[in-house]
């Protein structure tokens, strides 16, 4: 059970995350002629704020364990010893 999400992968999900983040402000400026207000947007989720901030606190965790993990394994590769038969 100790599968790696391929780098790929990794690197698809940040590219379509900033595609989406572009076209929906793109198309937010589209209809009212200005950006996002965040501090609008924070507002109207009332508590809801807080679990979305753990939420995405702990997805950026996850991301920089994985990439620190991948990390540390290539700058000390286990040894393994070869037996031949």
């Amino acid at each position: 059970m100790n599968k790696q999400i391929p780098a790929k992968v990794f690197l698809y999900m940040v590219m379509s995350w900033s595609a989406a983040n572009l076209f929906a402000q793109a198309v937010y400026i589209g209809f009212y002629g200005i950006p996002f207000d965040g501090i609008a947007m924070i507002d109207s989720l009332g508590n809801w704020y807080y679990l979305l901030v753990i939420v995405e606190v702990a997805v950026w965790m996850y991301v920089a364990l994985y990439f620190g993990k991948r990390f540390l394994s290539k700058m000390n590769p286990s040894t393994q010893i070869q037996v031949n038969h």
